[in-house]
């Protein structure tokens, strides 16, 4: 699954916190959970390590908390008193060795981990399920159940209380492309197109050979009269699905025609 532009622009954030010319101190330390680091620039920045991948090739991925920036020096015995600033970035540990100084090592906490566990679920739903100590079929079939509740209020056309329980499904488990279509649908059936789009954008976003959220995401654009928009979404499914060539180019010639003829 693709990552997020939400995680892209943290971890760029991220980066421009541990560039600094400053005095190396933790150079020669290895990073584990726990580990507490401190910088001083105009006020003290703190990190947390909360866990430490390492790939095939011993690149070393550090996942991190990062505190609210402090006038004075934390300490670990007050930390639990200063507020999380992010509540998870994944980093480049080499970016640490050289500004960063180690004030120590304490437990992490189930709050400083929720952000980690959110990124979990996100990108990696079976090492979520362990770490959390779940089991991935019962979540999944948590999710069925709810998803089934919902469909019963959809065909009831209770739109708003089906779009609540798939929101609760696709929370158990975020890859329920049925799910996120489905409130797509509710949306569109409520008249909200687009927060219909949204959910087909994300959709597309964990199988991206989702044809039918591309193709009714065009509809979407119809129903706000927006042509252009509608056009280049019929177009791009015309190139991207060419066994539904025929679905996609007709909506296309349809919109083409209309606006020829203003």
């Amino acid at each position: 699954m693709r990552k997020s532009k939400l995680i892209s622009s943290i971890i760029a954030f991220v980066g421009t916190l541990i560039s600094s010319q400053a005095h190396s101190i933790v150079q020669e330390h290895q990073l584990v959970a726990g580990d507490v680091l401190v910088k001083k620039e105009i006020l003290w920045k703190t990190v947390k390590i909360l866990e430490v991948d390492k790939s095939e090739n011993n690149q070393v991925t550090l996942h991190a908390v990062f505190f609210e920036e402090s006038k004075e020096k934390p300490s670990l015995s007050n930390l639990n008193n200063v507020l999380i600033k992010i509540h998870h970035a994944p980093v480049d540990a080499d970016g640490f060795k050289q500004s960063w100084e180690l004030l120590g090592n304490s437990t992490v906490t189930n709050n400083e981990l929720e952000g980690f566990f959110e990124y979990l679920k996100q990108t990696d739903f079976q090492r979520y399920a362990e770490v959390t100590n779940q089991n991935v079929d019962d979540l999944i079939s948590a999710a069925n159940a709810k998803y089934k509740e919902a469909y019963s209020f959809s065909q009831q056309s209770k739109f708003n209380e089906a779009i609540k329980l798939y929101s609760e499904a696709v929370d158990l488990f975020p890859m329920f492309v049925e799910a996120i279509d489905n409130i797509a649908f509710a949306y569109m059936d409520i008249g909200d197109n687009e927060a219909a789009i949204k959910y087909f954008d994300k959709s597309l976003n964990i199988e991206p050979n989702n044809f039918t959220a591309l193709y009714y995401k065009g509809h979407c654009f119809i129903n706000l009269r927006d042509r252009d928009a509608a056009i280049a979404v019929f177009e791009d499914g015309m190139t991207r699905f060419p066994e539904k060539k025929a679905a996609f180019e007709e909506m296309y010639l349809k919109l083409k025609n209309m606006r020829s003829n203003g």
